[in-house]
């Protein structure tokens, strides 16, 4: 008896999204004649079943669909998944999580957190196999990608109220001996060098029950950002030292020398790799040790400033560039067992990730605090930062196999994820500054360190899970799902801040040597127990009509603030250093179905009900911290449509509508009723409208294969956060415009090779995903984060077994 797994495994190896794009591709022309919709298996259900036969909205991408569009990094993915948007700072670390939106389930500011480890979990969860988790991941060797829409809390868990995205490598094969080599490189607007990216996958049997899969890469992505005027200090971007005065023996007048750029700033490097190990004694039993490890390193980010100077794009005027480092090393461990009535899953998994950063906080102090540092006229203020987290995954899952009216689904999961971040703020000489304002008759240590401190916390979730899907008849089901869990959070969180402690102690008491006067460590401690339930139901019209039919909850744990228990303006924040969970109600309906064996399409209509969410505000200080807020609704409608015009042409067509608006007013400010947000204001990055078009056209010569491929995304208006508030400037509010991006490729392919000549970006759309706005941050220092500008390529790749 071949078991459930290894079935699932052979059907997989030809899983084209529902209109079997990737069987035209790999096919002879004759067969493309006979094109006709092939059925998608996937596991998004704990179980193997066809995209059609999933009663609600799921989006599958192909690797071949990949490979054909382009796409190998977890921001292009957007360009094939309708619906689904992303903050794009490019191969740089979003903090400790993903910024992907779905049904316009966001309250985070467009802006780039400026490497912050994110207090809050993101909305929508991310999976590589069977293992949470997220990171810039280069996407090689992916079998597909699964987009669940909407919350998937009873089988994923927290942090899905959006919905869930599953990243699923290929698995080893025991079968065939295969060898891929990819090579790739192109010239990018605005970047006087080359990008590449070249990678290896091999597929080694080792014996009749012992295979090997893996793969081996690197890509340099050139940069296109000038850093124009920086400043001139003694260290490195990474690593900075002193500041270089323009008079040396003028300590209060002199400003700093001023004038160096480095040409393509945001240059990145990237190293990765992936190994799996498959063992299989007998049909009934397999496990696969896999390990993944990814490096990347960004020299600046994807922003420029248009506002400032000769007005040019991608151009920036900071004081120093803004540099990371990024590490991830993810070993786990899958086991499958046919227990008869049930496969049982075992998935466990330890994931390290590590990033450092060096950032420029220069102008933000500047604009809001000149006071702070007694008109220090060359602030340069370098912002360290290191986070490591590492995180421990089980789950024990069974599914059911047998052939009767009840299918089940049930199994355990516990995580425990540890989080140590610390930050260093400097300014560079204040010290000696503030001596020579004071008139101090002996050198006072009034330190150059404005803040230190971070976060030490661990998160615990332990949980049980069921859903049970009893088929009343032939073409009626109905599901029921439940989570139980508890949740615990403890460590401590803080920001002291030295310079601030020291000052206000010699202002006030001639002395300077408390480092805690202002700003301190607190502890922090959360728990909850919860459950979220799920109900969903479909009927097959007919044997090409699914209509359905859901109700789901969704859910996000608390967590503590990183502030200081009362800043320097003397603000006590005891009541904002701890946030509580949200909870989202989803409901929607739907219906999809094939015609003619030749399209297939969806319609979804839904409404979410967030309540509590969690919102991004400020302190009195103009310190962002997390805090629950009353309430927010996103309802909206998604469609899509594929198939086959003729025997060569296919097209995929979406186009989706969100409204998702603050349902309840709230405060943006703590304590100041001035900065109200008031009910109907609009979440923030969220556009109303999206279309999406892909399309691909195949002319056979021969053996040889000619195919033409065209891709749209649009990318409607949106607000970088709530609303303008004038009298308080760090809201971080600006209005971004729509914008459109079209790629284009064309390959060729005959036998084990096939080469493309690509287009990304054809009408150099400067489309803007991220803000740092003027009022809080200055001229100088404002930006735009941006897509990557028009880029041309040529691309191999040859492929032997």
């Amino acid at each position: 008896m071949q078991p459930v797994f290894h079935q699932l495994n052979r059907h997989l190896r030809k899983t084209p999204i529902a209109l079997g794009v990737a069987l035209a591709l790999q096919q002879p022309p004759a067969v493309a004649q006979e094109a006709r919709l092939e059925e998608v298996l996937v596991t998004a259900t704990r179980r193997a079943v066809t995209v059609q036969d999933i009663p609600y909205n799921i989006n599958v991408v192909t690797g071949e669909q990949l490979r054909a569009a382009g796409i190998s990094d977890v921001v292009e993915l957007v360009r094939l998944v309708p619906g689904l948007t992303i903050l794009n700072e490019g191969p740089r670390v979003s903090g400790n999580r993903n910024t992907y939106n779905l049904r316009g389930m966001n309250v985070d500011a467009a802006g780039n957190e400026d490497d912050n480890p994110r207090i809050s979990q993101a909305t929508v969860s991310t999976y590589l196999g069977e293992v949470p988790m997220f990171f810039p991941m280069k996407l090689v060797d992916i079998a597909r990608v699964e987009v669940l829409r909407g919350p998937q809390g009873t089988l994923y868990g927290a942090s899905s109220v959006g919905g869930t995205i599953r990243f699923m490598p290929e698995a080893p094969r025991l079968d065939e001996t295969t060898v891929q080599l990819m090579g790739e490189f192109s010239q990018t607007e605005e970047s006087g060098d080359l990008n590449y990216d070249g990678n290896i996958v091999v597929n080694l049997p080792l014996s009749e029950q012992l295979a090997f899969r893996g793969y081996f890469g690197q890509e340099r992505l050139a940069g296109f950002i000038d850093a124009v005027d920086l400043i001139e200090q003694t260290g490195t971007p990474r690593n900075p030292g002193e500041i270089v005065l323009q008079d040396p023996d003028d300590i209060l007048g002199s400003p700093a020398i001023r004038g160096g750029v480095i040409k393509d700033s945001n240059e990145s490097e990237q190293t990765y790799f992936r190994g799996s190990l498959l063992f299989r004694p007998s049909d009934l039993i397999e496990a696969t040790l896999n390990y993944h490890f990814q490096e990347v390193e960004v020299d600046n980010r994807y922003e420029d400033n248009r506002f400032f100077g000769d007005g040019e794009d991608y151009k920036t005027y900071k004081a120093f560039t803004d540099p990371q480092d990024g590490e991830l090393s993810l070993i786990n461990l899958d086991v499958q067992a046919d227990l008869g009535f049930a496969r049982l899953t075992s998935a466990t998994g330890y994931t390290e990730i590590d990033i450092d950063s060096v950032s420029d906080s220069s102008g933000f102090l500047r604009t809001n605090l000149p006071q702070y540092y007694f008109g220090f006229p060359r602030l340069f203020a370098p912002l360290s930062r290191s986070q490591s987290t590492e995180t421990f995954t089980q789950e024990l899952r069974l599914v059911s196999t047998g052939d009767g009216p009840i299918d089940w689904v049930a199994g355990v999961f516990y995580m425990e994820n540890k989080l140590d971040f610390t930050m260093l703020q400097i300014a560079s000489g204040l010290n000696d500054y503030t001596n020579a304002y004071f008139g101090t008759p002996a050198p006072v240590d009034f330190t150059d360190v404005l803040a230190r401190g971070g976060t030490n916390q661990e998160f615990t979730d332990l949980a049980a899970f069921a859903e049970v899907t009893w088929h009343v008849t032939d073409r009626w089901q109905v599901t029921g799902g439940i989570r139980v869990f508890d949740q615990e959070l403890d460590g401590s969180s803080g920001i002291p801040l030295p310079y601030a402690s020291r000052t206000f102690e010699y202002y006030y008491y001639g002395t300077a040597t408390d480092d805690f006067l202002l700003g301190g460590i607190n502890p922090t401690e959360y728990e909850v127990d919860e459950e979220i339930l799920k109900f969903n139901t479909s009927f097959e019209v007919s044997d090409d009509m699914l209509i359905f039919a859901t109700f789901a909850e969704g859910f996000r744990p608390g967590g503590a603030n990183q502030l200081p228990e009362t800043d320097p303006f003397g603000n006590d924040n005891s009541a904002i250093l701890d946030f509580q969970p949200d909870v989202v109600d989803n409901y929607e309906v739907g219906i999809k179905g094939t015609i003619d064996d030749r399209f297939t399409y969806t319609a979804t209509a839904f409404y979410m009900d967030w309540d509590d969410f969690q919102a991004t505000l400020a302190s009195p200080f103009g310190i962002a911290y997390i805090d629950n807020v009353p309430g927010a609704e996103s309802k909206g409608l998604e469609l899509e449509l594929s198939g086959y015009l003729g025997s060569s042409f296919d097209f995929t067509l979406g186009y989706f509508y969100v409204d998702a608006e603050i349902s309840e007013d709230f405060n943006f400010v703590a304590g100041d009723p001035s900065s109200v947000i008031e009910a109907g204001t609009s979440l923030p990055a969220v556009p109303e409208h999206e279309f999406f078009g892909a399309a691909n056209y195949r002319v056979g010569f021969g053996d040889s294969t000619l195919t033409f491929h065209l891709d749209a995304s649009y990318r409607g208006e949106t607000r970088s956060n709530f609303r303008d508030l004038p009298n308080y400037p760090l809201e971080n509010f600006a209005e971004l415009d729509a914008f459109t991006i079209w790629n284009a490729s064309v390959s060729w392919e005959t036998g084990p090779y096939r080469v493309w000549l690509f287009g990304e970006n054809l009408g150099n759309e400067r489309g803007e995903t991220l803000v740092t706005a003027e009022d809080a941050y200055g001229p100088r220092d404002q930006a735009r984060g941006v897509t990557r500008p028009r880029t041309f390529g040529l691309r191999f790749s040859y492929f032997w077994e």
